[in-house]
Formats: C-alpha cells, structure tokens, sequence
C-alpha cells in the first residue's frame, strides 16, 4: 500500500494569508486538480512540498531554488507581516500510508519586537496516528525516514515532483545510460545489474591472477613472454578502443538529442515568421494605442483652461441665462434713456469690426443673421448706418458701457460653447475608456502571441539571431552525428581485428605446456568467465524482455495520449544498444518522423514513464505515491489534457496538478468552457478525484494580498 494524501495546508505562506484551516485542500485518490491564473498561488502551492522534502523553494526573483531558511521572510505573508506582531508561516500535509495516518508539518514562528521582523529556523513535528491514538515523533532521524522512506521516497522523488518545464528532462534520453537509469529505478534490475558487475570484475581478477602466475611460470621462456606481451598490449588497446567507441556514442546519442531538438524549431520556421510578424504588428499597435492615451489625458488638461471652451465652465448654463435677463434688461432701460429718437445700438463698440461691416455690404450678406441684404434695402442700409456710426473715444476708466461691451464681446463666444461641453467631455471620456480597452485586448493578445510562439519552437527574446544559431546548430549537430558515425564503424572494425589477433595470440599461448598450479588458475579464470557470461546473458534476457514489454506498453499509453490529434504521432521504437536504449518516432513505413511539436515530444517521455511504471513485474503496475505536478501543460493543448486525465489513473495512484489552462477570469465561475467539461466528468464519476480554483478575492499589492480556494467537487 503506497501513500495518499488526505489534505494539503498552508498557514501564512506567502499569499496564503491565515490558519490552516482557512487554507487547507482535501485531497483523495484519482486526479486533484488546482485551478489558478498566474499569480495565485501555483508554484507557491508546490514550494510547500519542496519545502518539507528538500528544505528548498523557487525563488521566482531569480528563477532559481534557494535555501529556504534563507527566503523564510519572503516566504511570509505580506498581510501577516503587515498586522500581525505574531504569527506563524506553516505548511502540513496528513498522509496515510500502510493504514497508518502522518501529520507532518513544516513551520517558522515569526514575531515583531521594535519593528524588526524577527523568526526561528524551520522547523518540523511529525504526528503518527495508528489505532485512533496520536503518537508524536520526536526522534529527528525517525522524521527524517518518514519523509524520505514513507511519504515519498528519494529515489522515486524526481519522478513524483515536476514543476513546469522539468518534464524535459524526465527522462534524459542524451545521456550514456538513456533510458537505463529510469528503467533502473522504477523497473527495480539495477539489482541484476550489480550481480553483472560483481560478477565482471571477479572473473577480470581470476584472469590477472591467471596470467599473472603463467608468467611467472615461464619467465624464463623468451618466445612465450614475447606473445603475452603482444597479448596484454592488444587487451590493454580493444580497451581503450571501447572506452573511445562508448565516449563516441555518448557524443552521438547527446548529437541525436539535440537534432531531434532542433527538428521541431526548423520545421516550425515558417510558422514562427508569421507569429513574429503578428507580434511586431500587435508591438506597433500598443505603443501607438499608448500614445493616442497619453495625447488624449494631456489634452484634458489643455482643455481645462482653453481659452475659447474651458471645461472649468462645466456648470455655468445658469449664469448664461441670468446674463441674458440682465442684458435684455439694461437694453430697456437705455430705450427709455433716449427720449430724442436716437438709434440705440446694445452691440459692444468695435463689433462688428468694420472690416466684417464692409465685407458685408459688399457681399450684400449679414453675417449675423445670415440673411441676404440687396444694396438699397433696409437691411443693407441697416448695415451702412452701423459701419458709419460715430466713434466714440471714452476718457473715463470706470465707464460702464465700455465695461458691460467688454463684458459682453468676452461672454458671447461661450453662449453657444457652453451648453455642448458636457456632451464633449462625455465623448473624451468615451474614446479614452475604448482605448484602453483597446489597449488590454492587445497586451491580452501579446501574451496570446508569445505563447503560440513559444509553443512553435520561438523565443521572443533576440528571435531573429536565434534562428541563425538554430541553423548553424542544426549544420553543426548534423556534421557531428555523420562524423560519430563513421568514427564508431571506424574503431569497432579495428576492435574486431584486434580481437581476431588476440584470439590467435590466446590460442599460440595455450599450445605451450603450463604447470599443474598455472592450470589451475586457469581453470578458475575459465569458470568465473563462464559464470559471467551466463549472468551476463540472463541480464541481457531479462533486459530485452523489459525493453520489448516497455515498448509495447509506452506505445499504448502514447497512442492514447496523442489520440484525437490531427496529426499521427507515429510509433515509438526503442532501439538497444547493450545497456543503451534510445527512442525514435516511427511512421508506418519506419522511417523516423521528425520536427512534432512540443506536445508531441512531451507526451512521448510522459508515456515511457508512465511505461516504465505500469511495466514493473510482480507489481500492481502502479505508481503508489502522489505525483505532484506545478503546470505541466503550458504547452499541451486540451486535448492532450483530456488525454493525460484519462490515462493517468491508470498509473499514478494520485495525482495533484496545478494549471491554469482551466481558468478564465471573466467568467463568473472562473472556469473555461474546457474546464466545465472536465468538472462535469468529476460530477459524473468518469473522472475520480477533486477539483478546486484558486481565488484572489480583491486585487492588492503583496502586503494585502489573499488568496482563498473554491471547492467544485470532492
């Protein structure tokens, strides 16, 4: 019986502000999914466990792990630190394994004393529940087996804990033993492999001593001493041959690695040309929408106090109608003033200036009221008599009539203006609200772009100088894999004739008459050689049967994962190579397939572990220990998810994952239509597991920001 977590706490820990019981997660057997956007507590959710296994957390600063005695205070809660004078930074996992129930937890108490923040080291309590009692574990070594023999062993713990992208390197198919250190782990014939080497060198020591008593034997036999010497100068050079020929494929599998790398970045070169032209586009777009921003907020402020139609009169259609009255008013009274029959002219002296006046008279149109005034007609001589008015030049400072013209020619420019600016402003407003949606729609979009172009192969960083390297690295990597290649034939043809010539030396030397003591030792050396190379075969046996059992099991879980694709995924074929194993992509007429896409290359290391695991003999062929996984599908697509959440229960008994590609912020129920249909599985029982989103309840700064959980299925 392996371990399953019950439930997953956090006390205080960076955004998750308050008690465990306010932030714990339930957790059971089957798929447990953590829903959250970017920063809402993913990757802080799986510091938690790197936390209580390594003693380490990603520091997202740096992008790189840390010591986590040395980041306890960026651990904190910016809210806790803020208010509280005590608290304590905490995470708990309670676990059962064998029936037995853990309560494990790992904690720092921190306190304020004269504003400085002050904590102890982390540290742990380990409670043991067995038969309703709870048994405290006080022992440091006995924590210590708990977590690193019970909840998760070490050696499995690479292959239970993937963050992000380090799923490229669950199964480093570049290295000298490729698949063989996973299949060692997981498969359990590293066993087999130590009895083989135990077994090597002791028939390599019987021969020493064999020929080293030989040769002390027949010292005195020139021509004998001279063929041993041949004999251990060939030995000693097929040695050092092979150890070339094994650094030479080292050199090539790490060439072939890297090719296939480089397939999947050239054959998406075209794709990428165009995703970049739509960035630089989108690029354009932002800083042109931003400037049109900034021109629009700085002509607030011009308008404000425009001369011809300040914003500052917002208001001020009271105060026109109130002049109006008192003009209509004071006209009157200057009427009744003039008892001599004079005209009474209320326009302000200068206006109409006299330019317009003779303008006027000339195009025979009023300009005021615009209507047509023939030479002759009243309204043309109406004109004439207002052009030809006499000019009168006022001595007396405070004369009202020229303060009330004044006042008049000022206020009259706003008494069509003012009414209008409300409607203006309004439009202002309008044009600046869409451009900053606008505005959020292209960095949305941004983002959008360099995900397709990071899912093509692309960077968005100096993209243009890495497609040269891509195509210099892709000259180079193809020059080494031919060069590899033909120093590998090269040198395994001379170990042929080498071994050839020893075989003839071996066969001179056992012609010359040996000692009854010598034979011995020969004998001996003969037998430990034999038994070598039976248990040397028997390990090869047991070793290709696993290889074909994996392979047949890798494709199956493979084709399930990539179904539903527009494009086959092709075959898996495992090629083997002694110890060696190196996996290919197959189209039905063998020929390998190159240039798939992330998702496809993914899936195919996914599906050899998940193999490998299923692949155990004398198992119950599944993994039996949470795999915990910190967004494992940036670049999957859904239906690689749907794939993955079908098939992984078939292999790991429980799995916890945090993604984001569930979430969608504008829906009210934060889920993507995708993400509905997963939780509507759960909700019918053809997914078994839990389902949670992640919540920031109000947008805050770190020193107030929270994060709370939603449970949607348990």
């Amino acid at each position: 019986m392996g371990t399953i977590i019950k439930s997953v706490a956090f006390e205080n820990f960076y955004n998750y502000y308050g008690s465990y019981e306010a932030n714990e997660y339930q957790f059971k057997a089957g798929i447990n999914i953590v829903n959250a956007d970017n920063n809402m507590g993913k990757s802080k959710f799986y510091n938690g466990f790197m936390w209580m296994l390594r003693d380490q957390v990603y520091d997202s600063d740096i992008k790189a792990f840390v010591d986590a005695n040395e980041s306890l205070v960026k651990m904190a809660s910016g809210k806790a630190k803020a208010e509280d004078l005590f608290f304590k930074v905490g995470f708990r996992v309670i676990f059962t394994n064998a029936d037995v129930e853990y309560t494990v937890e790992k904690y720092s108490n921190f306190s304020t004393s004269d504003g400085e923040l002050l904590h102890t080291p982390s540290m742990m309590s380990v409670l043991k529940k067995e038969n309703n009692a709870d048994t405290p574990v006080l022992d440091k070594d006995e924590q210590m087996d708990i977590i690193n023999k019970v909840f998760i062993p070490l050696s499995i713990r690479n292959y239970a804990l993937l963050q992000g992208e380090s799923m490229d390197r669950l199964v480093d198919l570049s290295s000298k033993k490729a698949l063989s250190d996973t299949i060692d782990t997981l498969a359990g014939i590293s066993i087999l492999k130590g009895i083989c080497d135990t077994s090597r060198k002791m028939a390599k020591m019987a021969d020493s001593l064999y020929q080293t008593k030989d040769s002390e034997n027949s010292k005195n036999d020139t021509a004998k001493q001279r063929e041993k010497v041949k004999r251990t100068t060939f030995v000693q050079n097929i040695e050092k041959l092979k150890e070339e020929i094994e650094a030479a494929k080292d050199e090539l599998n790490a060439a072939k690695r890297k090719k296939e790398e480089l397939d999947a970045y050239i054959s998406n070169s075209n794709k990428r040309v165009g995703i970049r032209s739509k960035l630089e586009a989108n690029t354009i777009a932002i800083k042109d929408t931003k400037k049109n921003i900034d021109d629009i907020e700085m002509s607030i402020t011009k308008s404000l106090f425009n001369e011809e139609n300040p914003w500052l009169l917002m208001g001020m259609q009271d105060e026109l109608e109130t002049f109006d009255a008192k003009r209509e008013k004071h006209i009157g009274e200057v009427a009744r003033m003039n008892d001599n029959g004079a005209l009474v002219i209320m326009l302000p002296e200068g206006s109409p200036d006299t330019s317009s006046l003779e303008r006027m008279l000339k195009t025979e149109v009023c300009e005021v009221c615009g209507q047509r005034a023939h030479k002759g007609s009243d309204a043309w001589n109406h004109i004439k008599m207002i052009l030809d008015r006499p000019k009168k030049i006022s001595t007396t400072r405070n004369d009202f009539k020229d303060f009330y013209g004044m006042l008049q020619k000022s206020a009259s420019s706003y008494l069509m203006s003012i009414p209008r600016l409300g409607s203006k402003i309004e439009d202002v407003k309008v044009r600046l609200d869409k451009m900053k949606d606008n505005l959020d729609e292209l960095e949305e979009k941004k983002n959008d772009i360099f995900t397709e172009l990071n899912n093509a192969g692309g960077n968005a960083d100096n993209s243009e100088y890495n497609d040269r390297n891509i195509v210099a690295d892709y000259r180079r990597v193809n020059s080494v894999i031919t060069e590899k290649e033909n120093e590998i034939n090269g040198k395994n043809k001379m170990v042929a004739k080498m071994e050839d010539a020893l075989a003839a030396i071996n066969q001179k030397l056992s012609s010359y008459k040996k000692a009854a003591d010598v034979e011995k030792y020969e004998e001996f050396a003969q037998v430990l050689a034999k038994i070598n190379t039976v248990i040397e075969e028997t390990k090869d046996d047991i070793f290709g049967r696993t290889i074909e059992a994996l392979a047949q099991n890798a494709n199956e879980k493979y084709k399930a994962l990539t179904s539903g694709n527009q494009s086959s995924g092709g075959i898996l074929d495992f090629q083997r190579d002694h110890d060696i194993v190196n996996v290919t992509i197959r189209d039905v007429n063998n020929g390998e397939i190159t240039g798939l896409g992330t998702g496809f290359q993914r899936m195919k290391q996914l599906a050899i572990v998940m193999a490998v695991i299923s692949s155990k003999i004398g198992d119950e062929k599944m993994f039996d220990y949470p795999f915990i996984s910190d967004a494992p599908f940036s670049e999957f697509g859904e239906n690689f998810i749907n794939n993955f959440f079908a098939v992984a229960p078939e292999v790991f008994s429980q799995s916890i994952i945090m993604i984001k590609e569930l979430y969608d912020p504008n829906a009210d129920d934060l889920l993507t239509p995708f993400g509905r249909r997963i939780l509507d599985k759960m909700n019918k029982g053809q997914i078994r597991g839990t389902f949670y989103v992640n919540v920031i309840e109000e947008k805050a700064d770190t020193t107030g920001l929270v994060t709370t959980h939603k449970c949607y299925k348990y």
